[in-house]
């Protein structure tokens, strides 16, 4: 787990466990990982692309969404369940505050699990140290009980213990996948390699600048031109090494061994290529990708949005699960009611106005094949957030012609 937070921030470990090396010894991760979490995460849990529908959602469930800060919450569940597999909510109810969840620091959770075919969750341990002491929160379906340590002696905390009246273990687990892995395993040895092709090439720009400072005792500091200048003062003055001799040149040479720059790019080409690709993640890097058309760019984000689509369908259960374990609560007990809740979800795509306008006026127009609201709903959410209430006020805007032979007939 500390491995997996280590490509999640971008300070990968694969390139900080081997031993100290003469120097220099420059250690240069790359946050690839970071990146592409930032980025399926941007594709898919932006916040407004995750969107709750139903009239029990609105009645009981918006408020407590709101209060929590929903959107950014299951951004981070979603972060965490990407770099480490499984990811896990905690849920309490508050007398003051009511309804509350948050995310549970993932090397902090001991889920238990049953032994049947379908493992169930029948009880959690959230193990967490302070200052001064270890507490452990052991939670059923029934109630919870908290321990601390201090020294070697466990003890009850009976005043933050309890029953919590959610009559299921208030404890979430999310994952993206079958056997709940993170995204970007797969892709670590190429990423180590390289983060280990950039150091090199760093090492020997590092060993190149020391090349040139070694040439000091070459230079002569003594002899003058006619302007009263020495090699030293033009070095310094002109900052080249132009002029300075054949025999320079061998020395920086050999003091610092050449590399082959297409060699190398295309080597790092080729692994960036791979992650990528090995990943299901469309290349913002591809200049073909921001210049080509609607359906170029839609056929380029083809695999992507296959991966995005099993990413949802082990994520979706979390999210529906999470209202029923609000609403089985004591307090609401209308765990039924949840299930009438439809969650949709919709992608963050490169848009163009002026094309999708195009479409819609020529769908529009003549003989309109298609009814208003299927038209509206082309555009995305940040323009149309509702496509039912544009409908509304667009008919309120819409002047009424009066009919003047009305009454005559």
């Amino acid at each position: 787990m500390a491995d997996s937070k280590t490509y999640k921030i971008g300070m990968n470990a694969g390139i900080f466990q081997a031993s100290p090396k003469p120097a220099p010894d420059n250690r240069i991760p790359v946050p690839f990982i970071r990146r592409a979490i930032k980025l399926i995460i941007g594709y898919f849990a932006k916040p407004g692309n995750i969107t709750y529908q139903g009239e029990w959602f609105a009645q009981f469930l918006k408020d407590i969404y709101d209060a929590n800060d929903e959107e950014v919450e299951t951004a981070a569940i979603l972060e965490d369940a990407l770099t480490y597999g499984a990811a896990y909510e905690l849920h309490w109810y508050n007398q003051e505050t009511g309804f509350e969840f948050a995310p549970i620091p993932v090397d902090q959770a001991y889920p238990i699990f049953s032994n049947s075919l379908k493992p169930r969750l029948t009880g959690f341990v959230w193990q967490r140290k302070t200052a001064d002491a270890e507490i452990a929160t052991f939670y059923d379906d029934q109630e919870y009980q908290t321990f601390i340590k201090n020294g070697d002696d466990w003890r009850l905390d009976e005043e933050n213990s309890g029953a919590h009246l959610y009559g299921k273990v208030p404890v979430l687990e999310a994952v993206i996948d079958r056997d709940k892995r993170n995204v970007f395993d797969p892709i670590l040895p190429m990423l180590d390699m390289y983060d280990k092709i950039i150091s090199m090439v760093g090492n020997e720009h590092e060993k190149f600048a020391e090349a040139i400072l070694l040439l000091r005792d070459k230079i002569d500091n003594i002899t003058v031109d006619e302007n009263g200048l020495t090699d030293a003062d033009k070095v310094a003055q002109w900052r080249i090494l132009d002029g300075l001799g054949d025999n320079v040149n061998t020395a920086a040479a050999y003091l610092a061994k050449n590399v082959n720059d297409t060699f190398i790019n295309n080597t790092l080409d080729r692994y960036e290529r791979l992650m990528y690709e090995m990943l299901c993640l469309f290349n913002p890097n591809d200049d073909s990708f921001a210049t080509g058309s609607g359906i170029a760019q839609a056929y380029k984000l083809f695999g992507f949005e296959l991966f995005i689509a099993n990413l949802q369908a082990y994520f979706l259960p979390f999210l529906y699960n999470r209202m029923r374990m609000i609403a089985g609560h004591a307090v609401i007990n209308q765990e039924e009611e949840a299930d009438s809740v439809t969650v949709k979800t919709t992608r963050n795509l490169p848009f163009n106005m002026t094309e999708t306008a195009q479409v819609v006026a020529l769908l529009a127009g003549g003989k309109q094949i298609l009814s208003q609201e299927a038209l509206l709903s082309l555009f995305p959410r940040d323009i149309v957030e509702d496509v039912a209430e544009e409908i509304e006020r667009v008919k309120a805007e819409t002047p009424t012609l009066s009919n003047p032979f009305q009454g005559l007939e």
